[in-house]
């Protein structure tokens, strides 16, 4: 489009979003509204609005304060051309900009995908200079005009939500005034070329990119009773930042920056690189709905596989039973007893390659213990294949122990490393997958075990992080450590594409890798390792903030000394998720067995519905320390719901966003059916429970349709 056209007004949206861009008589771009179809939420003026990119190349005017927006890159950015695609899928928005002196040409794609209310979003950035461009910072979305400070008590109807991710307390979401952080109204007009320099932000260095706080954030909208949410899909470094330009409330997202994670690109001539991806829910309501949109979109973008839809119940060996200790005398009675309760996968877990117990600084290697087995591993799983179940293996892929003989034999380049020194990860070294090296050993690792031992199961787990990056071939780190993520991320895919029935378990000292890309390619991930029920319910109940229900792998951690309702309750932390049972599950007595099987076999007969159902806080989203939590999967058929009672009143009144006239209680478990109470008139449950902590489960179904719960599992 040519300059003449010019200023231009680009409207763009499908049935659930609506977004209009202003173009300038000077060709500059700027986003004035984002916002659900229909919502009464206004544009914002065109010259405070912020463009669909930032991007800032060194040696270009930064921007006051430590803040990812107002680039003097961006400033200069001019719009040259636009495109929107329509599918039958969705639709598609490309926005053409090159910068003030021609070195540049950036592509912005902005997608919707069926009806579902959210938004994907990445640039592109191609060198078209005659000599190379130094790249410092790209955005993957940014949007300003979340709210503006014009509007009265702005600051009491906005609401900041975090996401934090720490060790064995995973998935605890807070919201926040945006001026608990100092985010505050200073007095700068709109007109005036000025903002305040603070900013809210969160971020994550290295390779556990969720080992503090999720790659996520929400700004919710009392006022105009709406959400916008943002996830980056990236198994690396990302930030993210909530602050003020121009007296209105922006949002940048971002993988790798060279401010944050020492990350610096060099664009030759003809070059482009694209940043990690990002989805943004815009959806009217509060966070909750916004969950439900990004769980549709999660669904959608994933690498499909048939673990998604059985939902087969593991047993793994680790928690609170073996402890990373496994042998052959005793794995046998621990299969047999997994067999006994009905699980229908079974993982051994970490230690079987060891000779020794200190085998922390020497993995790598991957070869069976023959003390440990000493009529080999491979008995073991001819052990569990007898006794019905799949055979799984726990392995540690990416890293070599710096005490591992093997090291010493890897090329330059194979691991981490700084400035010709290799980075010791807490006792590992950190495989590099860009190395071709590393691509053919551990292809070969892989699959030799899979070929070897019948399995159809592997738990990847990965219990460092190596730090900012890595400088090999005289990069930037954060350079190196994006480079071995994407690479990474493609040796997973080759391995499925080799053994497409094989499914891989994501694990990360529990849920330290509960980022979308990783998500969209492992069909179950670890949650947390959380070693107790009671400090597990707010983890396995908020979940599905990061991941689809039918995705997270929740222990489900039985004890010979536990109550009845704990020994329930134990087992309800997993029933609406894929449970992984372990703990004390061999010294449970017949009677306590039953109490484990049976939550188990009402588990199978809902499990088919559970990859289309959407998750629900009826009692809003769980947090650490609160007493009563109730997480609910529902469509139009059917609710199933987990209550939960640590301490606290013993009556709870479960209200559920329901059709309530057409539900029925078809099933409890945990308590006795006399303390569950179902009105449909207000769509409500009520639940007694004892003095002692419990869980109920409540399968609430359309009675009068035609089931066919017991057919489709038979067939599976």
């Amino acid at each position: 489009m040519s300059p003449a056209a010019l200023p231009l007004t680009i409207q763009w949206g499908d049935d659930l979003v609506s977004a209009t861009i202003e173009v300038d008589e000077h060709a500059r771009v700027g986003v004035t509204r984002l916002a659900p179809a229909g919502s009464e939420r206004p544009a914002i003026r065109p010259q405070i609005a912020l463009g669909p990119v930032e991007l800032s190349i060194t040696g270009d005017r930064l921007p006051q304060g430590s803040r990812h927006v107002d680039y003097g890159t961006t400033a200069g950015l001019r719009y040259r051309s636009h495109r929107i695609e329509t599918e039958a899928d969705g639709t598609t928005l490309r926005i053409v900009q090159t910068d003030a002196h021609g070195r540049l040409d950036i592509e912005t794609t902005w997608r919707l995908s069926g009806g579902i209310g959210v938004l994907s979003s990445s640039s592109s950035v191609r060198c078209v200079a005659d000599e190379p461009v130094q790249l410092d910072y790209l955005s993957s979305f940014v949007l300003n005009g979340l709210e503006s400070f014009e509007s009265p008590d702005w600051d009491r109807t906005t609401r900041l939500w975090i996401g934090r991710n720490t060790l064995c307390g995973e998935f605890q979401w807070t919201d926040h005034a945006l001026t608990d952080f100092g985010l505050y109204d200073v007095g700068f007009p709109w007109d005036v070329d000025n903002s305040s320099k603070q900013r809210i932000q969160a971020y994550s260095v290295g390779t556990q990119p969720t080992t503090e706080s999720l790659p996520a954030g929400a700004v919710t909208s009392s006022r105009y009773d709406d959400c916008v949410f943002w996830q980056l899909e990236h198994n690396g470094s990302w930030q993210w930042e909530v602050g003020e330009h121009r007296s209105a409330v922006s949002v940048s997202a971002s993988g790798p920056t060279d401010q944050e994670h020492q990350w610096s690109l060099e664009l030759r001539p003809g070059d482009t690189f694209t940043s990690v991806p990002a989805s943004i829910a815009v959806v009217p309501g509060g966070i909750g709905e916004a969950i439900a949109a990004l769980t549709s979109h999660r669904r959608r973008v994933r690498r499909e596989h048939q673990d998604l839809t059985t939902l087969p119940v593991v047993f793994n060996d680790f928690m609170n039973c073996l402890q990373a200790d496994p042998s052959e005398d005793k794995l046998l009675p621990v299969i047999d007893a997994a067999a006994r309760l009905g699980c229908e996968t079974f993982c051994v877990d970490a230690g079987w390659y060891s000779d020794e117990a200190g085998w922390w600084t020497t993995v790598g290697g991957w070869e069976e213990s023959s003390e440990r087995f000493p009529h080999g591993l491979a008995a073991v799983f001819d052990r569990i294949r007898d006794r019905g179940m799949t055979a799984g293996l726990w392995i540690e892929p990416e890293v070599i122990g710096v005490d591992n003989p093997l090291a010493a034999d890897l090329p330059s380049g194979a691991v981490f490393e700084r400035k010709g020194r290799r980075i010791d990860a807490d006792g590992r070294f950190q495989l590099d997958f860009r190395s071709p090296a590393v691509v053919e050993r551990m292809d070969a690792v892989i699959d030799r075990l899979v070929a070897d031992y019948g399995l159809g199961y592997l738990k990847f787990d990965y219990n460092v992080n190596a730090g900012v990056g890595t400088d090999h071939g005289g990069l930037e780190p954060g350079v190196g450590l994006l480079g071995h993520n994407r690479a990474y991320l493609a040796w997973v895919d080759g391995i499925l594409d080799r053994h497409p029935g094989l499914v891989i378990e994501s694990c990360a000292s529990g849920a330290a890798r509960a980022d979308g890309a990783t998500l969209q390619r492992h069909p179950i991930a670890s949650t947390s390792d959380q070693a107790h029920p009671l400090a597990y319910i707010p983890i396995a109940a908020g979940a599905a903030t990061a991941m689809p229900p039918e995705q997270a792998g929740i222990w489900v951690l039985p004890e010979p000394e536990f109550t009845d309702e704990l020994l329930a309750l134990s087992v309800i932390n997993g029933l609406i998720g894929r449970p992984q049972v372990s703990g004390g599950s061999p010294k449970l007595d017949d009677r306590q067995a039953r109490i484990v099987t049976d939550g188990l076999d009402l588990y199978k007969k809902y499990r088919h519905a559970i990859p289309r159902l959407t998750p629900q806080w009826p009692l809003g989203l769980p947090y650490w320390t609160d007493e009563r939590f109730a997480y609910a999967l529902a469509d139009a058929e059917q609710t199933i719901v987990a209550v939960w009672r640590r301490e606290g009143e013993s009556r709870i009144v479960v209200p559920l966003d329901t059709a309530a006239a057409s539900l029925g209680v078809d099933a409890i478990y945990g308590l006795d059916p006399d303390r569950v109470g179902w009105d449909p008139t207000t769509s409500a449950l009520t639940i007694d429970f004892p003095d002692t902590p419990a869980a109920a489960l409540v399968w609430l179904r359309n009675l009068d349709r035609t089931d066919h719960t017991e057919k489709d599992e038979r067939e599976r």
